[in-house]
């Protein structure tokens, strides 16, 4: 098998990139070439030198994340045009057929590719993380009906159809894990997590907190011994390509009073994932990504306040189907631990009940 999957990826989250570089590993796993395609390779100077600034100005202010949210836009208005002639050519020449896209601003760019190879049969994929649509995908309204839509969690079925399996290891047994709970933002440190460090604090609930810059790592924090911090090393970009020109997972380290950090990247998954397995539950705004680590770890989901419509669903799918549990829900009921139980038995049916998105994309190659 010689054809080539390209994977269509972006590394304005995390959320995208993650699941891309699953699925990669999964089809090469299997004898598939796949390669993945930064977004960002396509961006002009000027975007790309804006990046870093809106990453610290959406960790800083949810309230500005929000207003960016709204603010999504057409990917056009931000690609070299040189780039992107130069990719298409490149496509053309490797004969590429197959795409999965991850997030939806590569849609005009899959109108622009089909149009040149308006003879040839191509088998394009939008392959869809959340449980409604995301900016990426809205902006473009019914230009996403011209291409095949994979759905993981398909908009008002109230179900899950596929997954994206993050590890082969089974779930920890619920009572042999810490008693302690990751707590994050997301890829980019998004969200209301960082308030609720402070009262989960005062309450005596140990946490495993994922910090993004070391400004979140309060410089008294060797005095709440029950916490551990870690951190996603700040310098590194999804779009950076490593020594053998590939895609690396977050670099990751657990951060010790006193000690240099040692970033290390998972060979065949986030090394945040262990975390995620060893923890009572996730602290966390519900990002499609998030969905997956909860589902695949059997890890409950406690929900902060969603970025946007799209996660506003997913929330509402994973508590319908008692895979999770509303932050102020689960403080009302004093951060009970054996409701979180619960929702752990019922995610490891939902895990052993659900098909591997991998079955659907090898299935007829």
């Amino acid at each position: 098998m010689t054809e080539t999957v390209s994977l269509l990826s972006a590394g304005n989250s995390l959320g995208v990139y993650i699941p891309a570089k699953l699925l990669q590993l999964q089809l090469q796993g299997q004898g598939v070439q796949a390669e993945i395609c930064m977004l960002e390779h396509l961006y002009d100077q000027e975007t790309l030198d804006k990046i870093p600034r809106y990453r610290k100005a959406f960790h800083d202010s949810f309230a500005v994340a929000k207003m960016g949210y709204k603010l999504a836009k057409d990917s056009r208005d931000s690609l070299d045009e040189h780039k992107v002639s130069m990719l298409l050519q490149e496509w053309r020449q490797g004969d590429r057929r197959s795409f999965l896209a991850l997030t939806g601003f590569w849609i005009p760019i899959l109108e622009r590719y089909r149009e040149m190879m308006s003879s040839v049969e191509l088998d394009i994929r939008l392959i869809r993380l959340d449980a409604s649509d995301t900016p990426s995908f809205s902006v473009y309204g019914k230009a996403c009906d011209q291409f095949n839509n994979v759905w993981l969690y398909p908009t008002g079925e109230n179900r899950i159809v596929h997954t994206i399996s993050v590890s082969e290891e089974e779930p920890i047994p619920f009572q042999e894990r810490e008693r302690r709970y990751l707590i994050h933002g997301g890829g980019w440190g998004i969200g209301t997590y960082k308030d609720k460090i402070t009262e989960l604090t005062l309450s005596g609930v140990a946490l495993n907190i994922i910090a993004y810059y070391t400004g979140d790592i309060k410089a008294d924090s060797h005095k709440f011994a029950s916490h551990r911090y870690f951190m996603l090393d700040p310098s590194w970009s999804p779009w950076q390509r490593n020594a053998v020109n590939e895609f690396d997972f977050p670099p990751f380290a657990e951060v010790s009073q006193g000690k240099a950090c040692k970033f290390e990247s998972g060979s065949s998954y986030p090394k945040a994932f262990d975390v995620m397995r060893h923890s009572l539950g996730i602290i966390s705004k519900p990002g499609g990504a998030t969905l997956l680590d909860s589902l695949a770890a059997a890890t409950p989901l406690i929900f902060l306040e969603p970025f946007g419509d799209h996660e506003r669903s997913n929330a509402q799918l994973w508590e319908s189907l008692g895979l999770g549990i509303s932050y102020e829900a689960w403080k009302e009921q004093d951060y009970a631990v054996n409701v979180l139980e619960d929702i752990h038995c019922n995610l490891l049916n939902a895990k052993h009940n659900t098909c591997n998105l991998m079955s659907t994309i090898t299935k007829g190659r």
